[in-house]
């Protein structure tokens, strides 16, 4: 019989796992992008474009191009948490942020005015994938949960209560997303000084 500790993440080592994940995906983001097409990377970047936005006063698109890839992959996240098997996809998941980070990167360095775009693209990129984080590490925990209900024979009248507050705790954390993407829009505005 497998005990419930054993199958519990410590946060420390899953820290370290996603922490590791995400560098490695930003590292091969960037190496992937060296062969790229210069003016595709600054495009894909987006930083050139959100500073255009701003200055044509178009918040609503900064904000809705900022919050949407970073809510899929978090709902990506939300529902990775109810299969038992999902950790490996949930590490995946911070290296497929971290990759597409890379390439951004790279882009906004081969872009004009590099002081203004990286002003501009770094803030939510570290905040958004910052909470992804945190969303990801909530995944984790309950897809260990199912994996450790699935192997022992515990009682699982319990887990509806976990659901609920993991579905709380998700809505948060796409309200606090949704905050910073307004955030992101609003810097932008100041940046091109509009």
């Amino acid at each position: 019989m497998m005990n419930e500790e054993t199958l519990r993440p410590r946060a420390v080592n899953l820290d370290i796992a996603l922490a590791v994940s995400a560098a490695v995906g930003v590292t091969a983001g960037v190496i992937l992008s060296i062969n790229m097409d210069e003016a595709a990377l600054i495009s894909l970047s987006g930083a050139a474009e959100k500073l255009a936005l701003a200055s044509d006063g178009k918040w609503l698109r900064i904000f809705l191009s900022s919050f949407s890839g970073v809510a899929m992959l978090l709902i990506a996240a939300f529902l990775c948490g109810f299969s038992a098997v999902s950790q490996p996809a949930e590490l995946l998941l911070t290296a497929f942020r971290g990759l597409g980070l890379g390439v951004c990167v790279r882009g906004v360095y081969l872009g004009s005015d590099v002081l203004k775009s990286m002003a501009a693209f770094l803030p939510y990129a570290v905040l958004s994938t910052w909470v992804l984080i945190i969303g990801i590490r909530e995944a984790f925990r309950l897809s260990m949960r199912y994996l450790s209900l699935s192997v022992t024979s515990e009682n699982r009248l319990g887990i509806k209560n976990e659901i609920i507050e993991y579905s709380v705790k998700f809505l948060i954390l796409a309200v606090l997303l949704a905050v910073l993407a307004m955030g992101d829009a609003f810097l932008a505005g100041l940046i091109v000084g509009t």
